[in-house]
């Protein structure tokens, strides 16, 4: 490893119990001896995630994931592998002496600028010049503590700029314009941000990669300035507040999504810190991936005006529409849950939360928002919206609906049914696991021997007496990086050899992963595991026969032939 050595690596592994690290994401149930969960990497419906306490590993037998604690950890927060060890070692409490961010490949230099920013802001907050903007923030009630949570700063305009500080270190204008931390007119180059509070955004791993700007002196100018898109920030990609408000999350088992950053910020202030934000009214494929790994229910609360409204309608439908559970919060007497919060308090705002509408019912009343339902052509045109909104939406559902609509406007079902379309729309796409190939005998007998290799020292040394030799190149690769691990270390664990696994080709660590999540016994019984020899063995001499049958069919010497053929009859009684 590049910068944490194997035996550290193995250490922390050891000191941490994938079982406790793997509750901190989700909610685990106890079966037998093992722990199972809902499987946060494709749309589970029923607990398909076996996670072993005994083996410290974990694999889901639906979409075929699985590995030790570094590599839930990786998959989930969508880290690299230095980096899971990073967020397993602090969760553990372990004195890990390793900065991730200096390894983030292409990227490092990006990663460092922002993180120079970064502590560049915050320093000017704690300076004399910032105390009209410390007052300003304690004014909107917003504590040293929550300063320090969100690592609030303040961009100054004054002689030593951002710009200067950056090329100090070494940092190319280019670079740092591309970032969107400073402009240039003409020759002369000034900071983006000045004098403004400064709010960082963090992707959802927690790595500062953008700013919003606030103004808090009153001036005639935009109230938010934010970072453009660049390298490392995608709007779209990230949940503002995520890396913090997980924890509380799945404490709750709901987040609030609210529109703004200032919004998450008020509601973490008054202590509703299971909120994040969108930055905007609109939501991609990749937030809702992200949301769908919390299984926890949905609190949409946008602002009250009509975008926000429409922008309810249109999210909670992709939302729903991606099995998650949501509801429905509207703010009366306050344009956002930031003014709500300062007008009515905190105990107002968790009433709030606490009567949230489910989004069926807030639809079917935003239907009828701009309709007189007194006149026929209005309940008509209502009827055909509501039965044309029902698409995706399960049977019992619709049926439902159907039968309340019947009921209020003393329509036949049957008509209503008629009029029902039928689901042609596209539906979200959400990660559904491919269909799994079914493997023949003697790559399910090969996976069995391997898996068996992971588990215990002796299938090495018996592997090595009786068969030492696989037809496939992978699995050949494979076999030779186990006997290594287990010569190098004086024996093997299968989490530990799956850390190690993680620094060879992406080719051999998918394989063993997808070997691993294909069994999910604690041991092999020797007979089994014997039975699969003579599989392979079987099958070698198969192939064996096949050759000697090639070299038959091109011999032509008499002798030569006879001699192949005793070979074949040989082998065939072996068979």
């Amino acid at each position: 490893m590049a910068y944490i050595n194997e035996e550290e690596i193995n250490k922390i592994r050891m000191e941490a119990d994938i079982v406790d690290i793997i509750s901190d994401y989700l909610p685990l149930q106890q079966k037998g001896k093992n722990f199972v969960a809902l499987c946060p990497f494709h749309n589970d419906h029923s607990p398909s995630l076996v996670v072993s306490r005994d083996r410290q590993i974990f694999n889901c037998f639906t979409c075929r994931t699985g590995g030790n604690v570094f590599a839930f950890v990786m998959k989930y927060e969508n880290v690299s592998f230095l980096e899971a060890i990073s967020i397993v070692a602090r969760k553990i409490g372990y004195n890990l002496q390793f900065d991730p961010t200096k390894n983030m490949g292409p990227l490092k230099r990006e990663y460092e600028i922002y993180n120079l920013a970064l502590k560049f802001y915050l320093n000017n907050l704690n300076t004399t010049e910032a105390k009209e903007a410390k007052e300003y923030l304690i004014s909107r009630g917003i504590t040293e503590e929550i300063i320090e949570e969100f690592k609030i700063g303040l961009a100054l305009k004054e002689k030593d700029t951002l710009y200067q500080l950056l090329t100090s270190k070494k940092y190319t204008l280019d670079e740092i314009e591309k970032l969107g931390l400073v402009n240039k007119a003409g020759e002369n180059v000034f900071d983006t941000f000045e004098n403004r509070i400064m709010i960082p955004i963090s992707n959802n791993s927690g790595q500062v990669v953008a700013f919003t700007g606030r103004i808090y002196h009153g001036e005639d100018a935009a109230k938010y300035v934010n970072t453009k898109e660049t390298s490392i920030f995608k709007k779209s990609h990230i949940l503002f507040n995520y890396a913090n408000a997980k924890k509380y999350i799945r404490e709750k088992k709901e987040v609030v999504i609210v529109e703004g950053n200032m919004d998450a910020i008020m509601l973490a202030a008054k202590g509703i810190k299971n909120v994040v934000a969108l930055m905007g009214v609109a939501i991609s494929q990749d937030q809702i991936t992200e949301l769908q790994k919390l299984h926890a229910r949905i609190i949409l609360m946008l602002d009250n005006d009509n975008a926000g409204t429409d922008a309810t309608i249109d999210l909670g439908e992709k939302l729903v529409k991606s099995n998650l559970d949501v509801r429905i919060v509207r703010l009366s007497g306050a344009k956002d849950p930031d003014e709500y919060i300062r007008k009515f308090g905190v105990t107002a705002m968790e009433d709030a939360l606490k009567h949230g509408t489910s989004y069926l019912d807030f639809k079917l009343n935003y239907l009828k928002s701009d309709k007189d339902l007194q006149k026929i052509p209005d309940v008509v045109k209502y009827i055909k919206e509501v039965l044309a909104s029902l698409s995706g939406y399960d049977k019992l559902t619709k049926e439902m609906i159907i039968t309340q609509l019947s009921e209020n406007y003393h329509i036949d079902k049957g008509v209503l049914k008629e009029n029902l379309k039928e689901d042609t729309a596209k539906k979200i796409e959400v990660d559904v696991p491919k269909e799994v190939v079914r493997k023949t005998k003697y790559e399910l007998a090969t996976n069995k021997i391997l898996y068996a290799m992971m588990l215990d020292s002796r299938y090495i040394r018996i592997y090595k007496e009786k068969l030492g030799y696989f037809k496939n190149k992978i699995e050949r690769i494979i076999a030779q990086e186990i006997v290594y691990y287990n010569n190098t270390n004086n024996g093997i664990n299968i989490a530990d050899f799956l850390s190690y696994a993680s620094s060879l080709s992406d080719e051999v660590s998918s394989k063993i992963m997808d070997i691993v999540s294909q069994n999910n016994t604690e041991e092999v019984p020797i007979q089994e595991f014997n039975n699969c020899l003579d599989v392979i063995l079987s099958e070698l001499k198969k192939d064996e026969i096949k050759d000697l049958k090639q070299q038959l069919r091109k011999t032509i010497d008499v002798n030569e032939k006879m001699e192949i053929l005793g070979k074949i009859a040989n082998i065939k009684k072996e068979v």
